[in-house]
């Protein structure tokens, strides 16, 4: 594959717009938008590709909003893995285009209070019988180890902010974390809204995660969750920071719901920029 993530690490910024406003000091953006594919998912997406192309898999599925699928769909040319991508009727004209162009098949369905498990998706990805199919929906969430791995070079973070949706990429820095033995505190940014929200590729009305979640929250790495209205507050306020859509802007929600000490060192990480501007 031509794509290669080795050597690709994602600019730590130190930004001040929350001096004033909140007293923090040391406030530093993690940005993702500097991927390959302009976002996050890139660095499981990569590691993803490379397992199922020395595996002979023959396709991956998917739901997704957007991002997920194009970055995978990108990193499969040169392999002969062909990506399904379920999406939602509702998704917006030029991001289905991209998909279209991309993979290998859309599939268009009413998602609306529906939830699809893993061997449904299968079922509708299936053309033949001995095919070798994968959902990569969710897990593979030890790739994002990188992510905290890159942080920890420049500094020792007292709290790593990420969106958080089904989990996955919660679950992936908080037991990077773990694994350090560290005192950093991840926190969780999410939507209220179960199925629609302003930012698009959070809401999760199912997840495999829901138990690892819930320990992680025992062990201390909260979780807020943003009405519609504070997610565009928020939206608006910091697209022009960072190159960031709603759903990585929520983020920088994290000083108005947790109390954090003026020296804590904070890291939010800009998850990505979006498909369509």
């Amino acid at each position: 594959m031509k794509n290669d993530l080795k050597n690709l690490e994602t600019p730590l910024l130190e930004i001040d717009i929350f001096k004033d406003s909140h007293k923090l000091k040391h406030t530093f953006v993690k940005d993702e938008s500097k991927n390959i594919f302009g976002t996050v998912k890139d660095r499981r997406n990569f590691q993803i590709v490379q397992v199922a192309n020395r595996l002979k898999v023959d396709k991956i599925v998917l739901i997704t909003s957007g991002n997920n699928g194009y970055s995978l769909s990108n990193f499969t040319r040169g392999t002969t893995i062909k990506v399904v991508c379920v999406i939602s009727k509702d998704l917006p004209v030029k991001i289905k285009k991209l998909l279209y162009d991309f993979a290998y098949q859309v599939i268009e369905l009413n998602l609306d209070h529906k939830i699809l498990r893993p061997e449904e998706l299968i079922t509708f990805a299936r053309e033949k019988d001995d095919e070798v199919i994968w959902d990569v929906t969710n897990g593979f969430e030890e790739n994002y180890f990188s992510l905290v791995d890159e942080i920890f070079k420049d500094i020792k973070p007292d709290y790593i902010v990420v969106p958080i949706g089904s989990g996955g990429i919660f679950i992936g820095v908080a037991e990077a974390i773990e694994k350090r033995g560290g005192k950093t505190r991840v926190i969780g940014i999410g939507v209220q809204n179960s199925f629609q929200s302003f930012a698009d590729k959070l809401p999760t009305p199912w997840t495999p995660y829901s138990k690892a979640l819930l320990h992680y929250q025992k062990m201390g790495h909260p979780i807020y969750r943003l009405t519609e209205e504070e997610i565009k507050k928020t939206y608006h306020k910091f697209q022009n920071v960072v190159d960031c859509e709603p759903t990585s802007a929520v983020v920088f929600a994290a000083p108005e719901k947790h109390k954090f000490k003026s020296d804590d060192k904070i890291v939010f990480v800009n998850s990505g920029k979006g498909l369509v501007s």
